[in-house]
């Protein structure tokens, strides 16, 4: 853009002059153009604001400028927001310009038509002023836009100083005041007027500043809320800001409705058809005026600044738009009626460049980007039509400049807008730059884009830009020597004729773009590199490095076509050292570039450059195609002369540098033993031009491992065959650094293979795989080394076999031929477990014998280490050898002769929950004869943990003979005085094993009772040793006695058991320990219960069967007794009964029982007695008492008529 005036292409603001706080350099105003008149002046005499309030407030004024910042809405918002401004700062004496021009002079005497002032006088800028630069037949200048954003402010703010102590100053302040209104008012124009008064005391302190404030707004007529402010002392630059903000906010509307004025009186001007035309002439002679489209043209402009100055970008949009369609117009357009030899052609085409300009800054104003790049295309192909029919054509030098101007256009504006998407991240960010911004929606929803459609960032305009300085520079060479004369040195018809061929639109003349002389003319290489080097940074900071090693390769090809070779080696050295081509294999450019670096290099023949030919060289080797016979490529003879210095020293690496050789290499076996020797073959191939010369290797080094193999070359036929060689080195003696030496031909010709066979030895367990190949090429003016890596380094998939004097290929069948297993020798000792068995029970000690076995040829010795694989977080679970007391310690095994064994027995402490384990048993041994070698073995055995018992429990209540304390006894002591109540808890155990298991003990143990309560449990521990049979059941009974501790207490009470078995496994002398956890016990010790009991008299006698009732409660209770008749057996008492039941007591009935069939031994009998409680009509259930008595499987209660040892389940 700094082709065009600055005016011209600058964004508009709100002009807002401050008067009063001093005048800066830059806000300086600009003199006059010539034939300007000045128009009124503005002059005060009070003094400017000096203090140190005024200053940060000045500095807070110049916050709001808006002239540096960002052409987005986002930076510049509208008219319905905080708009931005333009501030200048001036004194106390300021010029406005003239509103209307001048009249024209007149001699005394002279006789003339009469005019009248207020018809005839127009604007200074006008194309009726004769003064005018467009007069007569003009249609704009840039002085205009200079006028209303430099001279014509829409807002006056006087800033004035007011003292709290001085009242004396109020009657110049309002003389000031006045005279600034009076001067505005003869300038007519509408700006608007405000004062700051800037006071050294608030109100608050000085009351009487309140009175003079309204009688200064009174006297000069300012209005309180818009046109008087009143700023006290504030000691904030944070204040200061926010002050002159909100003043501004309140001053906002006032300078967008200046604008939306001249708006209005520019619409009723278009409206009118423009001014009438003269009846006669101002000045004799000219009779061309502007058409009525240049009046369209000019109008639609202005409208559009002004809305550029309201910020409502939507609208200036519109309104340029409609002024570019009447420039181009076919119907009287300012472009089509404008001869091009004129000098308002060239006017009217920068008018027209402006009005587009402005179009796009609209549409990335308003975010429409697509919308951008279809105006900047088709304002080309319309300006390219234009010059085409009217001008002097599209083949100059003059439009190849417009092409790269109009590129680079939409660079700087796509720079200025600063789109969030095109934007640049920080060096820190990590988030990746977009190529080009996304379609609108408008663009979407209409019809599918082409990728040129897009908005791509300025780099991509850049390029456009050096493609037009390069077509520019192309054109201007092709001028004719004699048109590259200046005009006083050329005959005037060749002048002339310049004059119809060429096209001088913001460019210079032919014999300035490119003179005869060497030093004049246009610089086009160095504009061009500017280009190419910004457009390049564009794409390489999207990481788009392809394009920006084209541009830049592109700029060097130019620079050497200048003979500028130093700046153009210096630009192919960074993209060699860095391109992407040489890893994309891109051949063909970075053949491109490497000729050139090896012509430029060649033409400096400096000491810098010589490393770069023997390298540049090497690397076009490599993908270098047949060329010119006379031209082949010498990697011998590369480098002409020895250098000063000493001999060039060359280090490569594959993936930094291209090889002009392939190498492939593979393994003859996929696997081998440590200590056998392994084959392997190495090819070489040299992929280069035939029209080259032979490569002569000094040596080749194989690295694998730690293993180093040199091949070096030997003297011999200075001829090398294009067919595929092989050659089987021969054995070779290794060194004690593991690197051994052979010797073959290594002469290459180009297209050549050479495939070398040899010989290793590994001696390590490992996968052995080839590390690295280094190739050496040593001659008397270089030393090059050129490594290539693992990847580098193809794996060879046909292994070469020599063939009655011919090269045969057989197929390889690895997955990897470039790598080895090299597996330990095998270990040949035998582990197992003697009499193993199928599950092991949790909680158990296991002994585990472990058999070694010696299958070796020679005696052994070493450690066997076991682990446990699988087990959880139990730290029962031990594992430790019986010689052993550690756990996990390895136990040694020490001289185990050929074909003997050892057994070792390994105790295990089993996990209490079911599991299945892994036991592992880890054996690390020597032969003795190799005592170096370690062989190992792991084996493992899978053991599977099952639970031994399974445990069913019942809790039945039990008659207690014991008495029941008196409530009304007074007791000191700490014994319990709750009551007593016997409990019979009876515990099944269900084998679950396959093998019969020895109960050695049983035993309850209390953990925990809840609820106050004294639990106490009669032969807790049974120590007769049991014999449980496989999936067999054994039953015992404990009885448990309960007491409360308070006989006050009636709260339930919980009670914590574990039954604890110790046993066996048959008859095997561990033992282990079953914790198995009883359900938690309830015991009530509130509620009534019946308990039933039958007593056996002597031999011959009845059976006395009893029922007791107990009342543990604190309430009075009755109960209706009824004993119902059986068949079993007669009864004597009471059939039906009611009794009584005091608090906290007991009672029993009794029936005597006569049998009606006396079996022998004894019979179960069920008794029938129903207990209803008369109060709440609820029946008691009846529960056994005694070990005679028990609950059927129907619920009913069943006695025992026989004696005790008869008892049967």
């Amino acid at each position: 853009m700094d082709a065009y005036p600055p005016d011209y292409v600058q964004h508009n603001l709100p002009l807002v002059l401050l008067s009063g706080l001093g005048q800066l350099d830059h806000d300086s105003a600009k003199s006059p153009p010539a034939r300007q008149e000045s128009g009124a002046r503005i002059s005060t005499e009070s003094p400017e604001c000096r203090s140190d309030q005024a200053k940060r407030l000045l500095q807070a004024f110049r916050s709001l400028d808006g002239t540096d910042s960002v052409w987005n809405s986002s930076a510049q918002p509208g008219p319905t927001s905080s708009i931005r401004f333009k501030i200048k700062a001036v004194g106390r004496t300021y010029s406005l310009p003239a509103r209307k021009a001048a009249p024209l002079p007149q001699s005394p005497g002279a006789e003339g038509p009469h005019i009248a002032r207020n018809t005839e006088l127009h604007s200074p800028l006008s194309p009726l002023s004769p003064g005018s630069p467009v007069f007569p037949d003009g249609v704009f200048t840039p002085l205009w836009l200079h006028k209303h954003q430099e001279q014509v402010p829409c807002l006056v703010l006087a800033v004035f100083q007011i003292s709290a102590n001085e009242a004396s100053q109020d009657e110049r302040l309002r003389g000031d005041i006045n005279a600034i209104r009076n001067a505005l008012t003869r300038s007519m124009f509408k700006t608007r007027f405000a004062v700051l008064l800037i006071s050294d005391r608030s109100i608050l302190e000085a009351p009487d500043l309140e009175d003079r404030l309204g009688m200064i707004r009174r006297a000069t007529n300012l209005d309180s809320k818009s046109g008087l402010f009143f700023m006290p002392p504030m000691g904030s630059d944070a204040e200061i800001e926010t002050f002159v903000q909100d003043m501004m906010k309140v001053l906002q509307p006032q300078c967008v409705e200046y604008y939306r004025d001249l708006t209005k009186h520019a619409r009723r001007k278009k409206a009118r058809g423009g001014p009438p035309p003269l009846s006669h002439t101002p000045v004799g002679g000219a009779s061309q005026a502007t058409t009525q489209s240049g009046w369209n043209v000019r109008y639609e402009f202005k409208q559009a600044v002004f809305a550029e100055y309201r910020q409502e970008m939507d609208v200036a949009e519109r309104h340029f738009a409609a002024a570019l369609e009447e420039l181009f117009s076919t119907e009287g357009g300012v472009l089509e009626t404008t001869t091009n030899w004129s000098p308002r052609w060239n006017e009217a085409r920068l008018l027209s460049d402006v009005t587009a300009l402005r179009i796009l800054r609209c549409h990335l104003w308003l975010g429409q980007t697509t919308g951008a790049v279809q105006t900047w295309m088709n304002y080309k192909h319309r300006m390219k039509d234009l010059i085409d029919r009217r001008g002097k054509g599209s083949g100059t030098y003059s439009w190849a400049a417009w092409e790269g101007r109009w590129a680079v256009i939409m660079s700087q504006l796509i720079q200025r807008a600063e789109i969030p998407s095109l934007q640049r991240p920080p060096p820190e960010s990590s988030s990746e730059l977009e190529v080009f911004a996304e379609p609108e929606r408008v663009a979407l929803a209409t019809e599918r884009q082409r990728p040129w459609d897009l908005l791509h960032h300025s780099g991509y305009w850049l390029r456009l830009l050096s493609q037009g300085i390069r077509a520019r520079w192309e054109r201007a060479l092709a001028i004719p020597d004699e048109d590259r004369l200046s005009p006083g040195q050329s005959p005037a018809s060749s002048v002339a004729n310049r004059w119809k061929t060429y096209d001088a639109y913001l460019v210079p003349d032919p014999h300035e773009e490119m003179s005869v002389s060497a030093e004049g003319g246009h610089d086009h290489v160095a504009e061009l590199g500017i280009a190419c080097m910004q457009a390049s940074k564009e794409f390489a900071a999207r990481q788009q490095l392809r394009m920006s090693e084209q541009i830049r390769l592109e700029l060097a090809e130019d620079l050497i076509s200048a003979g500028q070779r130093s700046d153009a080696i210096k630009i192919l050295m960074e993209i060699w050292e860095n391109c992407t081509w040489r890893e994309d294999e891109w051949h063909i450019p970075f053949a491109r570039l490497l000729r050139m670096l090896l012509d430029c290099g060649r033409h400096e023949e400096t000491e810098q450059y010589a490393l770069i030919i023997t390298a540049v060289t090497w690397e076009l080797l490599a993908i270098a195609s047949d060329g010119p016979s006379d031209t082949p490529l010498d990697l011998m003879n590369c480098v002409p002369a020895p250098s000063e210095h000493g001999i060039i020293a060359l280090t490569n690496r594959d993936g930094d540098r291209l090889c002009p050789f392939t190498v492939s290499f593979a393994f003859a076996t996929q696997s081998s033993y440590v200590g056998e020797s392994q084959q392997c073959q190495l090819t070489l191939t040299l992929n280069t031009a035939t029209m080259a010369k032979p490569i002569r290797l000094s040596s080749v080094h194989i690295r694998l491992g730690k293993k180093l193999v040199r091949v070096n070359h030997k003297s011999g036929s200075m001829q090398s065959s294009t067919t595929p060689e092989l050659t089987i080195l021969p054995s070779f003696a290794e060194h004690d650094s593991g690197s051994s030496d052979v010797t073959a031909d290594l002469l290459f010709s180009p297209q050549s293979i050479k495939t070398f066979q040899f010989e290793i030895m590994l001696r390590e367990a490992q996968v052995c795989r080839i590390d690295e190949v280094v190739i050496y090429v040593k001659e008397t003016n270089f030393n090059l080394e050129h490594v290539l890596a693992d990847h580098c380094v193809l794996p060879l998939n046909r292994w070469q076999v020599r063939s009655e004097e011919k090269v045969d290929s057989l197929l390889l069948p690895h997955v990897d031929p470039k790598a080895i297993t090299v597996l330990p020798k095998p270990p040949k000792l035998q582990v197992s477990l003697l009499e193993p068995r199928k599950q092991y029970f949790t909680d158990e000690n296991i002994r585990l014998r472990v058999n070694l076995f010696n299958v070796e040829t020679d005696c052994i010795s070493g450690t066997i280490t076991p682990a446990l694989v699988g087990t959880t977080e139990d730290p029962a679970t031990s594992l430790k050898w019986a010689s052993d007391d550690a756990s996990g310690a390895p136990a040694v095994i020490s001289d185990l002769d050929a074909s003997s064994s050892i057994t070792k027995e390994l105790f295990l402490q089993a996990p209490t929950e079911a599991s299945s384990i892994a036991l592992t048993l880890e054996v690390q041994y020597a032969l003795k004869s190799d005592l170096d070698t370690i062989l190992s073995k792991v084996v493992t055995f899978d053991l599977s943990f099952v639970p031994a018992f399974e445990a069913t429990f019942t809790f039945l209540p039990r008659w207690n003979p014991d008495p029941w304390p008196s409530y009304f006894s007074n007791t000191s002591t700490d014994i319990p005085t709750g009551i007593k109540q016997q409990w019979g808890l009876c515990a099944q155990l269900s084998s679950l094993t396959d093998q019969d298991v020895l109960l050695r003990t049983l035993e309850v143990v209390v953990h925990e009772a809840q609820g106050d309560v004294l639990c106490t449990i009669a032969e807790a521990t049974r120590t007769s040793e049991v014999l449980l049979p496989a999936q067999g059941r054994h039953m015992s009974k404990f009885e448990l006695t309960s007491q409360k501790l308070s006989l006050d207490d009636r709260r339930p009470s919980q009670i914590d058991l574990s039954l604890i078995a110790t046993w066996s496994v048959g008859t095997a002398p561990e033992t282990a320990e079953t914790v198995i956890a009883v359900p938690r016990l309830t015991v009530p010790t509130s509620e009534p219960r019946v308990l039933c009991t039958i007593e056996h008299g002597q031999t011959g006698a009845s059976p006395i069967l009893r029922y007791h009732l107990e009342n543990p409660s604190t309430h009075y209770l009755t109960f209706a007794l009824t004993m119902e008749a059986n068949d079993d057996f007669g009864f004597s008492g009471p059939k039906y009964r009611a009794l009584s039941l005091v608090p906290l007591s007991r009672s029993q009935v009794e029936y005597r029982l006569q049998l009606h069939n006396d079996a022998e031994g004894g019979s179960w009998i069920s008794p029938n007695l129903q207990v209803v409680d008369s109060y709440y009509n609820k029946t008691l259930r009846v529960h056994p008492g005694d070990a005679h008595v028990k609950l059927a499987a129907d619920k009913t209660v069943q006695a025992w008529t026989g004696v005790d040892d008869e008892i049967t389940t």
